[in-house]
């Protein structure tokens, strides 16, 4: 089932959402990361409204979330005059496995305007092809998306760096919602794992998407460029930072994330 056709089953409630997970979105024995959190951003939406866009999202995946019947529930935190805060948590058995907070903030009038520009591709994205899939060894979520490696090495191709540039969108639609780009923006693996020559399991810690132009890529069909660089790796941890650029140029969001290394 693809995302679209998962977001028209999405069951709202007062200050909740509610999807049932099929095993196709899953990473390992839980739910991709983006997918708990853009069903934790329609929570909160169900809580604060829709005026304000949402700037920032920090997450934090305390345990499994396993395939079936999903709820995400959300309250506000606080409500000011220019920016309010929410919270989103999904339970499982009466347990903590997934819990976020959003800011949602309109916009201000400032004399401050920075727009970077992305750096030239590494390769320019007609010159690539797809990564295949592979059922039973690729991640079960990544069916939903199409990838090109630019530059960097892939997964356990004991590469020299952990930096990669990517290119990727959905196989079955284009950016058609909000929640369509919280779920691609975590759609890369760690590039830590590049690095590794053997596979190894990981485990994402956190992650934290902060949301710059959103505007230039949601409603439209287009391919979204990663570029990510590995800031750090020890004790078994990696920590890394990618910018998203829109075809255009434009600089639609940042992602943060620590992932668990098991090797």
């Amino acid at each position: 089932m693809n995302y679209t056709e998962l977001l028209a089953r999405t069951e709202p409630g007062a200050g909740s959402a509610t999807q049932e997970l099929t095993p196709d979105w899953l990473q390992g024995r839980t739910a991709f990361g983006g997918w708990q959190a853009a069903l934790a951003v329609q929570a909160m939406r169900r809580a604060v409204g829709d005026d304000a866009p949402l700037r920032t999202l920090q997450v934090n995946f305390i345990g499994p979330v396993e395939a079936g019947r999903v709820t995400a529930t959300a309250e506000p935190l606080r409500q000011g005059r220019s920016a309010t805060q929410a919270e989103a948590r999904i339970d499982v058995d009466g347990q903590v496995r997934f819990q976020s907070v959003g800011i949602f903030a309109g916009s201000r009038e400032s004399r401050l305007l920075e727009r970077p520009e992305a750096p030239a591709p590494a390769h320019a994205l007609d010159h690539i092809e797809d990564v295949p899939y592979l059922d039973g060894i690729s991640p079960a979520f990544t069916q939903h998306f199409r990838m090109r490696w630019a530059d960097g090495g892939l997964p356990f191709s004991g590469a020299r760096h952990g930096n990669a540039q990517i290119y990727v969108k959905f196989r079955d639609s284009g950016l058609d919602s909000e929640s369509h780009l919280i779920a691609l923006a975590d759609a890369i693996p760690p590039t830590a794992i590049c690095m590794l020559e053997e596979r190894a399991t990981m485990s994402s810690v956190n992650w934290s998407l902060e949301l710059i132009n959103p505007e230039a890529a949601i409603g439209k069909d287009v391919w979204i460029r990663f570029d990510a660089e590995l800031a750090a790796a020890r004790d078994g941890y990696g920590w890394q930072e990618a910018r998203l650029w829109a075809e255009t140029g434009e600089l639609v969001a940042i992602s943060r994330q620590c992932v668990a290394i098991f090797g």
